[in-house]
């Protein structure tokens, strides 16, 4: 049988520029393309007094196929030209001293394309989905330091959950995609005093089987916020007609963590706070509009946003997102840093890293345009007496 990620897929996949919208994240945003930030020099050695390092690559979303503009003529996609960016990226990373600990992947390894039901990949006699992946992971597998992994909306385009994490869940590399439970949200303590928090924030969400909880939820938040029949997968849909504010980030190509997943995360940030460590977040969808736009936000990025600001109480330092190509930087009101990473997909050398410092971060190479070299970690706030323990949680 058909999963529903295929029916989508096959649903929109006549190949013309209409039907690109629907996968497009950048589509609708309302937001003119960004000019991309100044590479950064990088440093072979850490500046003193720096206690680790990490990578940061997104959207990578190589594809065998032709460059290419989106739906809006907004920016160009070097759809192979990616592949050599991984190369320079894992390079990058071996060069240093000391190396990174780890690297945090933000999702969207390869092109929806490559299932071969839309654009593109109509031309494709079958599809590209494994040796795309092969070609990616076979360059990342040459980084000597472990990766996080995240989901983005363009694996599921190509994999259902289980064949995800038999892909990208392989120790002997320290590649991790989900927890024990087989849940693609995780916790890791690369460095005594941190914490990091990976989201699956496709968990609920329509690329995936109609029987799961994820996609009966997910439907029925577009039942109650599109009025669109998105769930009908029929041609030709404008996802975001008659949508305005925050009801566009309820499309086919976003998601949302979901109540089991929003639990954890608050267990997990209470008892990072009562163990006295910062919090590093990382996320494909965004959760914050002012580093993003309406259209690419996570569903539920309100209710995840409360939690790491109430319950972190200062801990959580900064969340790392992608999946919009253009990249894009804020600061809430807690103090947290908001980094939507740029694509090497229209972006030239979009990757670098994160030098951590006991009061900051520096940011080396490509991560967002807008983005300062230096953020300064928030303040740490006093506990409420009446805070709920990890305990209870």
């Amino acid at each position: 049988a058909m999963s529903s990620r295929h029916r989508l897929l096959a649903a929109f996949g006549l190949g013309t520029a209409a039907t690109l919208v629907v996968f497009d994240a950048s589509i609708g945003s309302g937001h003119p393309s960004l000019p991309a930030a100044a590479p950064t020099s990088s440093r072979s050695e850490a500046s003193d007094g720096c206690t680790f390092r990490f990578g940061v690559v997104a959207d990578i979303q190589y594809s065998d196929i032709e460059t290419a503009s989106n739906f809006m003529g907004t920016e160009e996609r070097n759809y192979r030209g990616a592949l050599g960016q991984v190369k320079r990226a894992v390079s990058l990373w071996n060069s240093l001293s000391p190396r990174p600990i780890f690297v945090a992947q933000l999702g969207d390894l390869i092109d929806g394309q490559n299932a071969g039901r839309y654009g593109a990949g109509l031309g494709m006699e079958t599809p590209q989905s494994q040796s795309a992946l092969d070609r990616v992971t076979s360059l990342l597998a040459e980084c000597s330091t472990p990766i996080y992994h995240t989901i983005g909306n363009h694996e599921l385009y190509n994999y259902n959950w289980a064949d995800l994490k038999l892909h990208l869940n392989r120790p002997a590399l320290g590649w991790i995609v989900s927890d024990e439970a087989g849940h693609c949200n995780y916790e890791a303590r690369p460095h005594p005093g941190w914490t990091v928090l990976t989201l699956n924030s496709y968990e609920v969400g329509l690329l995936q089987d109609q029987v799961l909880p994820g996609y009966q939820e997910a439907a029925r938040l577009m039942r109650e916020y599109n009025p669109n029949p998105v769930l009908d997968q029929e041609q030709g849909i404008d996802f975001f007609n008659n949508l305005t504010g925050t009801k566009r980030r309820y499309v086919p190509f976003n998601g949302g963590c979901g109540e089991r997943q929003r639990k954890w995360l608050r267990r997990h940030v209470v008892e990072a706070r009562e163990r006295g460590d910062r919090v590093i977040v990382l996320s494909h969808l965004p959760l914050y509009k002012p580093a993003a736009s309406d259209t690419t936000l996570a569903f539920d990025c309100d209710e995840v946003l409360r939690i790491l600001q109430e319950d972190g109480c200062g801990h959580v330092v900064a969340c790392f997102a992608g999946h919009l190509h253009r990249g894009g930087y804020a600061v809430d009101g807690e103090g947290i840093h908001h980094i939507t990473v740029e694509s090497p997909l229209t972006h030239t050398d979009a990757y670098g890293y994160v030098d951590v410092f006991v009061d900051r971060f520096e940011i080396a190479g490509q991560l967002s345009a807008g983005a300062p070299r230096v953020l300064p970690f928030p303040t740490l706030h006093v506990v409420p007496p009446t805070a709920t323990p990890s305990s209870e949680l």
